[in-house]
């Protein structure tokens, strides 16, 4: 099952990009190759194994990275902080606490119901939404049906 005419580097750097999270098209277009030949390495043992493994690795440097972020504010620093600066931040770090400790910040349910609502809606053809728009522009807001 091995991928024809890939050489190490460019195994490497699938792995790199698969673990950063990029998609198979992507990593197909930045390395040069198929996505079909991406999707095939991505699917070997051992190629998953390395993504796994660098995934972890990954999050470890990320998560020293923002640890020396975090140290580095100071009061200063908050205090000249715009409101919405300070709001995104203690958003972030109000969900990533509910993260860490196990909860699940956002609520699932409503998530659900919504991909329910657009699920159940009947799909429509971009002709008759095109046609519907331009009649709403012709006629005017008396004349329409």
């Amino acid at each position: 099952m091995t991928a024809p005419h890939l050489n190490t580097e460019e195994k490497a750097q699938i792995v790199t990009l698969a673990a950063d999270g990029q998609p198979p098209t992507r990593i197909a277009s930045q390395i040069a190759r198929s996505p079909h030949t991406v999707r095939k390495v991505l699917q070997e043992p051992e190629i998953q194994r390395q993504v796994q493994d660098e995934k972890v690795v990954l999050a470890e440097k990320y998560r020293a990275q923002a640890h020396r972020v975090l140290d580095s504010i100071s009061d200063e620093d908050i205090f000249k902080a715009s409101l919405q600066q300070k709001s995104i931040s203690s958003g972030i770090l109000l969900d990533k606490s509910l993260v860490l400790g196990g909860e699940i910040p956002i609520n699932v349910d409503s998530l659900l119901a919504v991909v329910e609502i657009i699920r159940s809606r009947p799909l429509r053809r971009v002709q008759d939404v095109d046609a519907e728009r331009r009649r709403e522009r012709i006629l005017p807001a008396s004349v329409k049906p």
